[in-house]
Protein backbone atom coordinates (compact mmCIF):
# COMPACT_ATOMS: atom_id res chain seq x y z
CA UNK A 1 0.00 0.00 0.00
CA UNK A 2 1.28 3.61 -0.57
CA UNK A 3 2.91 4.69 2.78
CA UNK A 4 3.02 8.85 1.71
CA UNK A 5 -0.31 11.02 1.04
CA UNK A 6 1.61 13.73 0.92
CA UNK A 7 2.19 13.27 -3.02
CA UNK A 8 -1.69 14.62 -3.47
CA UNK A 9 -0.75 18.03 -2.79
CA UNK A 10 2.00 18.22 -5.29
CA UNK A 11 -0.84 16.25 -7.68
CA UNK A 12 -2.76 19.60 -7.39
CA UNK A 13 -0.34 22.24 -7.28
CA UNK A 14 1.15 20.88 -10.64
CA UNK A 15 -2.18 20.44 -12.40
CA UNK A 16 -3.15 23.56 -11.17
CA UNK A 17 -0.03 25.55 -12.37
CA UNK A 18 -1.46 27.59 -16.07
CA UNK A 19 0.64 24.80 -18.50
CA UNK A 20 -0.12 23.85 -21.75
CA UNK A 21 -3.30 22.07 -20.79
CA UNK A 22 -4.98 24.19 -18.27
CA UNK A 23 -4.05 27.04 -21.40
CA UNK A 24 -6.23 24.54 -24.22
CA UNK A 25 -8.75 24.03 -22.15
CA UNK A 26 -9.97 27.65 -20.92
CA UNK A 27 -9.34 28.42 -24.76
CA UNK A 28 -11.75 25.87 -25.54
CA UNK A 29 -14.49 26.72 -23.25
CA UNK A 30 -14.35 30.71 -24.10
CA UNK A 31 -14.64 29.32 -27.87
CA UNK A 32 -16.81 26.90 -27.83
CA UNK A 33 -18.27 26.74 -24.49
CA UNK A 34 -18.50 24.50 -21.16
CA UNK A 35 -20.39 21.74 -22.45
CA UNK A 36 -18.47 20.45 -24.93
CA UNK A 37 -15.14 21.38 -23.58
CA UNK A 38 -16.03 18.82 -20.81
CA UNK A 39 -15.87 16.33 -23.39
CA UNK A 40 -11.86 17.20 -23.91
CA UNK A 41 -11.61 15.75 -20.01
CA UNK A 42 -10.95 12.24 -20.91
CA UNK A 43 -8.30 13.29 -23.83
CA UNK A 44 -6.30 14.66 -21.14
CA UNK A 45 -6.69 11.80 -18.93
CA UNK A 46 -5.59 9.46 -21.40
CA UNK A 47 -2.41 11.84 -22.50
CA UNK A 48 -1.08 12.17 -18.79
CA UNK A 49 -1.70 8.22 -18.16
CA UNK A 50 0.41 7.47 -21.59
CA UNK A 51 2.94 10.44 -20.96
CA UNK A 52 3.71 9.56 -17.12
CA UNK A 53 3.46 5.67 -18.10
CA UNK A 54 6.04 6.25 -20.82
CA UNK A 55 8.37 8.32 -18.60
CA UNK A 56 8.00 5.25 -15.45
CA UNK A 57 8.60 2.61 -18.23
CA UNK A 58 12.02 4.90 -19.23
CA UNK A 59 13.13 5.60 -15.71
CA UNK A 60 12.33 1.31 -14.93
CA UNK A 61 14.47 -0.15 -17.82
CA UNK A 62 17.47 2.62 -17.38
CA UNK A 63 17.82 2.45 -13.70
CA UNK A 64 19.83 -0.58 -13.71
CA UNK A 65 21.95 1.04 -16.73
CA UNK A 66 22.54 4.38 -15.23
CA UNK A 67 21.67 3.81 -11.30
CA UNK A 68 21.83 8.32 -10.63
CA UNK A 69 18.97 8.20 -13.63
CA UNK A 70 16.03 8.83 -10.77
CA UNK A 71 18.27 10.91 -8.87
CA UNK A 72 19.23 13.26 -12.09
CA UNK A 73 15.33 13.60 -12.99
CA UNK A 74 14.59 14.37 -9.44
CA UNK A 75 17.04 17.79 -9.73
CA UNK A 76 15.59 17.94 -13.29
CA UNK A 77 11.46 18.20 -12.02
CA UNK A 78 13.03 20.13 -9.02
CA UNK A 79 14.53 22.77 -11.61
CA UNK A 80 11.52 22.66 -14.15
CA UNK A 81 9.22 23.48 -11.20
CA UNK A 82 11.67 26.20 -10.12
CA UNK A 83 12.05 27.37 -13.97
CA UNK A 84 7.84 27.52 -13.97
CA UNK A 85 7.22 28.98 -10.85
CA UNK A 86 9.43 31.86 -11.95
CA UNK A 87 8.10 31.99 -15.53
CA UNK A 88 4.54 32.15 -14.10
CA UNK A 89 5.42 35.26 -12.59
CA UNK A 90 6.67 36.77 -15.72
CA UNK A 91 4.58 35.72 -18.78
CA UNK A 92 0.87 35.60 -18.78
CA UNK A 93 -0.17 33.89 -22.03
CA UNK A 94 -3.79 32.55 -22.05
CA UNK A 95 -5.09 35.89 -23.83
CA UNK A 96 -2.30 34.84 -26.77
CA UNK A 97 -3.03 31.65 -26.84
CA UNK A 98 -7.02 32.01 -27.19
CA UNK A 99 -6.08 34.56 -30.11
CA UNK A 100 -3.80 32.21 -32.11
CA UNK A 101 -5.99 28.97 -31.70
CA UNK A 102 -9.12 28.72 -32.66
CA UNK A 103 -11.57 25.41 -33.40
CA UNK A 104 -9.62 22.94 -30.62
CA UNK A 105 -10.47 19.79 -30.92
CA UNK A 106 -9.75 16.78 -28.89
CA UNK A 107 -6.45 15.19 -30.02
CA UNK A 108 -4.84 18.75 -29.53
CA UNK A 109 -5.39 18.51 -26.05
CA UNK A 110 -4.22 14.84 -25.68
CA UNK A 111 -0.99 15.72 -28.10
CA UNK A 112 -0.10 18.88 -25.43
CA UNK A 113 -1.01 16.50 -22.61
CA UNK A 114 1.52 13.81 -24.00
CA UNK A 115 4.45 16.25 -24.79
CA UNK A 116 3.93 17.93 -21.48
CA UNK A 117 6.49 18.12 -19.39
CA UNK A 118 4.14 17.74 -15.93
CA UNK A 119 4.36 14.00 -16.66
CA UNK A 120 7.87 13.18 -16.04
CA UNK A 121 7.53 15.57 -12.90
CA UNK A 122 4.50 12.80 -12.23
CA UNK A 123 6.70 10.00 -12.85
CA UNK A 124 9.84 10.76 -11.64
CA UNK A 125 9.63 13.15 -8.79
CA UNK A 126 5.53 12.79 -7.41
CA UNK A 127 4.33 9.72 -7.88
CA UNK A 128 5.09 7.60 -4.96
CA UNK A 129 7.48 4.87 -5.72
CA UNK A 130 5.13 1.86 -5.02
CA UNK A 131 2.67 3.13 -8.13
CA UNK A 132 4.04 0.32 -10.04
CA UNK A 133 4.86 -2.27 -7.71
CA UNK A 134 1.00 -3.98 -7.70
CA UNK A 135 -1.81 -3.23 -10.15
CA UNK A 136 -3.51 -2.23 -6.66
CA UNK A 137 -1.51 0.54 -6.55
CA UNK A 138 -1.61 1.55 -9.91
CA UNK A 139 -5.11 1.61 -10.14
CA UNK A 140 -5.06 3.19 -6.54
CA UNK A 141 -3.24 6.17 -7.91
CA UNK A 142 -5.07 6.59 -10.86
CA UNK A 143 -8.22 7.22 -9.51
CA UNK A 144 -6.85 9.95 -7.46
CA UNK A 145 -5.12 11.27 -10.15
CA UNK A 146 -8.59 11.14 -11.86
CA UNK A 147 -10.22 12.70 -8.39
CA UNK A 148 -8.14 15.58 -9.07
CA UNK A 149 -7.61 15.83 -12.80
CA UNK A 150 -11.46 16.35 -13.16
CA UNK A 151 -12.26 19.31 -10.77
CA UNK A 152 -8.47 21.11 -11.92
CA UNK A 153 -10.06 20.86 -15.39
CA UNK A 154 -13.40 21.86 -14.16
CA UNK A 155 -11.74 24.95 -12.45
CA UNK A 156 -9.53 25.73 -15.79
CA UNK A 157 -12.56 26.00 -18.08
CA UNK A 158 -14.67 27.51 -15.59
CA UNK A 159 -12.03 30.39 -14.73
CA UNK A 160 -10.31 30.41 -18.13
CA UNK A 161 -13.43 31.66 -19.42
CA UNK A 162 -14.51 33.98 -17.39
CA UNK A 163 -11.11 35.94 -17.22
CA UNK A 164 -11.11 35.52 -21.53
CA UNK A 165 -15.00 36.56 -21.79
CA UNK A 166 -14.03 39.56 -19.25
CA UNK A 167 -16.93 38.47 -16.84
CA UNK A 168 -14.11 39.14 -13.95
CA UNK A 169 -12.23 42.35 -14.21
CA UNK A 170 -10.70 42.47 -10.71
CA UNK A 171 -8.83 39.61 -11.06
CA UNK A 172 -6.15 39.12 -14.50
CA UNK A 173 -4.60 36.32 -15.47
CA UNK A 174 -1.06 37.72 -14.47
CA UNK A 175 -2.28 37.86 -11.19
CA UNK A 176 -3.67 33.60 -11.47
CA UNK A 177 -0.04 33.07 -12.75
CA UNK A 178 1.12 34.31 -9.34
CA UNK A 179 -0.85 33.02 -7.15
CA UNK A 180 -0.33 29.62 -9.16
CA UNK A 181 3.55 29.80 -8.77
CA UNK A 182 2.95 30.90 -5.06
CA UNK A 183 0.48 27.72 -4.54
CA UNK A 184 2.99 25.48 -6.72
CA UNK A 185 5.60 26.23 -4.94
CA UNK A 186 4.20 25.47 -0.92
CA UNK A 187 2.41 22.10 -2.42
CA UNK A 188 5.68 21.08 -4.19
CA UNK A 189 7.73 21.37 -0.52
CA UNK A 190 6.23 18.28 1.17
CA UNK A 191 7.33 16.31 -1.99
CA UNK A 192 11.49 17.98 -2.11
CA UNK A 193 11.78 17.32 1.64
CA UNK A 194 10.75 13.71 1.30
CA UNK A 195 13.14 12.99 -1.25
CA UNK A 196 15.90 14.80 0.41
Amino acid sequence: MIENWLFILAVIAVLMIPGPTNVVLASSAHQQGLTKTSFFIPAEWLGYLYAINLWALLIHLCSSTWPYLVTGLHVLSFGYVCWLAFRLWKLPHLEEYNQKHHNIRPRQLFFATLKNPKALLFAAGIFPEETWGSVMNFMLVQLIFCMVLIPTALFWMFFGQAILSGKIKKIKADILYKYSALILILCILPVIIQFF
